[in-house]
């Protein structure tokens, strides 16, 4: 199989002086502008095998995670995937490789650019050299202005311009142990989630300060993930059920699954959520769906017109665009960036988009039938007595359905933690292990790149991913060569 064997729809290579957006047409002065409206396709330079997607706090650049093989005289395919960082310049097109890593986050300045690497460390990059190799306790950090938050054991560090603090120490009781624990900050990094795992599929939830140490339960029944807002401290959290939100000065609201268009969620620029359904992502940027936006606290409600992309599906801080990954083949795939705030009822014609069209007839065109589920790396393949392909991206992201078919189970095993199976034409089942929310139910039909589940770490893991686990007539298959 030739995972990155496929090329995509032409575009060029080398840096562009300019990106170029499409100018409105002259109708779009007479009706407003739709600041959720995010349905013109830019031009940009080509960036493949991109796994996701971080903006810096100036939207003036993009720092994207991708993927590139190597020979491995230890794998049985002969070749390993590992994660490159690229930044792409949105003012001038000019594209800048870092090399490993990925997680990449960018301070409030924008001047620093941290990421994580193989070795255990993070890395802080300031204009294109390595200002500091920090060692920390797992790889979630968080920047508040150039003040760069990260765990080490009990202890909430902070690093700046060279020289660290120590914030606060938590009890020895909540002394981190990734990946058996993770901890994430809020956006201000003025308080921070715990969540510790349990192989009996419950885990123990907390929300604490992160200048004082102190932790609190979370007490929320039920909750299998939790996501700060990309601005303030506004809180989600997820059951099976129900969405629940938790804003500033103990403002709580709710609401069923149900209520809502679809079970997928993300963020507007200003850190409303959004819920809906999101198409099967089939090739990706091919469709625009609408997603609504719930704000209980605000009164304010909208609907955002996104493309079906996947990967880190995200605004960028100015909500002028909206990133994310569209595919180029059933495992290829490349950055795609939407403008927003487009004229209502004025939108690209997707069906007439000759690159769309491309990325589909090469999807159609292969012999296999899978599409990767999720957009990452392959950490492990299906070899010794792993039963499973390994593809490692961040907590929260989409998983979809490799092939059309019904769900058969949603729930929790031993040693995968929470999964969902889908069963599939030709007694081919395909289940996908150590996720965090499910986005479907027993019984539902789903399409081939149908969302159905976001990445967690529950069940015994190394760091968050899916284990993709395929059986035809009850026997492990490699879901690589379907």
């Amino acid at each position: 199989m030739l995972i990155f064997g496929c090329t995509s729809a032409p575009r060029t290579t080398e840096p562009a002086p300019d990106v170029f957006f499409p100018d409105d047409h002259g109708v779009h002065a007479a009706r407003p502008a739709d600041p959720l409206r995010c349905t013109d396709r830019a031009t940009i330079p080509l960036i493949e095998h991109v796994t996701g997607t971080k903006w810096s706090p100036d939207s003036s650049a993009v720092a994207v995670s991708r993927v590139v093989t190597i020979p491995s005289s230890t794998t049985i395919t002969g070749y390993e995937e590992d994660s490159r960082i690229t930044v792409l310049s949105v003012r001038t097109g000019a594209v800048r490789e870092l090399g490993q890593g990925n997680r990449p986050e960018w301070s409030g300045s924008g001047a620093y650019l941290s990421y994580w690497r193989d070795n255990g460390l993070l890395y802080v990059n300031l204009n294109g050299t390595i200002a500091a190799r920090i060692e920390t306790s797992e790889p979630e950090v968080r920047w508040n202005g150039d003040d760069l938050y990260y765990w080490y054991a009990d202890e909430i560090r902070v690093w700046h311009a060279g020289e660290t603090t120590v914030a606060s120490r938590v009890d020895p009781e909540f002394m981190l142990r990734y990946p058996h624990d993770d901890a994430y900050f809020s956006a201000d990094a003025a308080l921070f989630t715990f969540t510790r795992y349990s192989l009996d599929g419950s885990a123990e939830r907390w929300v604490g300060e992160t200048n004082t140490g102190q932790v609190a339960p979370l007490d929320e029944p039920g909750a299998t993930f939790t996501e700060w807002a990309p601005r303030g401290e506004t809180l989600l959290v997820r059951s099976n059920e129900t969405l629940v939100l938790r804003g500033p000065e103990g403002a709580r609201a709710t609401a069923p699954l149900a209520s809502f268009g679809g079970t997928v969620h993300g963020w507007t620029a200003d850190g409303h959520l959004l819920v809906g359904a999101v198409s099967a992502t089939v090739p990706g940027g091919n469709t625009f769906d609408s997603l609504a936006e719930w704000d209980p606290f605000g009164g304010h409600k909208a609907a955002a017109a996104l493309p079906n992309l996947f990967g880190a599906r995200m605004f960028s801080p100015d909500g002028a665009f909206f990133a994310g990954v569209s595919r180029t083949g059933l495992y290829t795939t490349q950055l795609e960036l939407f403008r927003c705030g487009v004229t209502g009822g004025v939108a690209a014609d997707l069906r007439a988009d000759p690159a769309a069209r491309s990325r589909q007839a090469r999807i159609d065109q292969d012999q296999r039938r899978f599409v990767r589920p999720v957009a990452g790396a392959i950490t492990q393949f299906l070899q010794g007595s792993h039963t499973g392909i390994d593809i490692a991206a961040p907590v929260g992201s989409i998983i979809v359905s490799a092939d059309d078919g019904v769900v058969t189970d949603v729930g929790w095993v031993a040693v995968g933690g929470r999964r969902v199976c889908v069963q599939h034409a030709d007694e081919i089942e395909s289940c996908y292990y150590h996720t965090s929310a499910a986005l479907v139910t027993i019984g539902s039909r789903v399409a081939r790149g149908q969302p159905i589940a976001l990445i967690g770490m529950t069940g015994v893991t190394t760091g968050p991913h899916v284990h993709w686990e395929v059986k035809k007539a009850e026997r492990i298959v490699d879901p690589l060569s379907l």
